[in-house]
């Protein structure tokens, strides 16, 4: 078996409370196959609340398990991004409390894709104009990006500080 790592991808956490990041931490490292040291930070919008961000490489696609370990804790808001440098293939999940998960295909600059079958699907499933808009927002992730925006531009008003780096 080769130690190619053919995976690579950033965890960007939003907003967690304190009391998780235990928790988080152990769930990454556990799926990561490897400790990772993560640097946490205040949240500025959210008193108790922390952030971080960290990039991570894997021989295994892992950021599908690692945001369904961290949906299940109903009050973090993050993002994964993850890479398949073999094929360039990329992947976004957001997480958020009132939205719940998102998953995206995204092109090399980072635009959300929606394939074929996506398209299909949402033009069958849309009986108005109305409902084929939101349908279509709701493929792209236009509500996740919306609700965690705040929050991104609260990190980055405060500089998050180094990225935890594995791998």
């Amino acid at each position: 078996m080769s130690n190619t790592q053919t995976y690579a991808g950033r965890i960007h956490i939003y907003s967690a409370p304190a009391a998780l990041t235990q928790h988080i931490e152990w769930a990454i490292n556990q799926h990561l196959n490897q400790v990772v040291k993560i640097t946490w930070v205040a949240q500025p919008l959210l008193p108790g609340c922390l952030a971080t961000e960290l990039e991570y490489k894997s021989k295994l696609p892992v950021a599908a398990k690692i945001a369904t370990a961290l949906k299940s804790w109903h009050y973090i808001r993050c993002e994964i991004r993850q890479i398949d440098l073999r094929s360039l293939d990329a992947t976004l999940y957001r997480i958020t409390p009132d939205l719940g998960l998102h998953q995206a295909s995204l092109v090399s600059n980072g635009d959300v894709v929606i394939n074929e079958n996506q398209l299909n699907q949402i033009i069958n499933n849309s009986y108005s104009h109305k409902m084929l808009q939101s349908n279509l927002e709701s493929a792209l992730g236009n509500q996740w990006e919306i609700e965690l925006e705040p929050y991104r531009l609260a990190l980055a008003s405060e500089s998050l500080g180094p990225i935890s780096k594995s791998g």
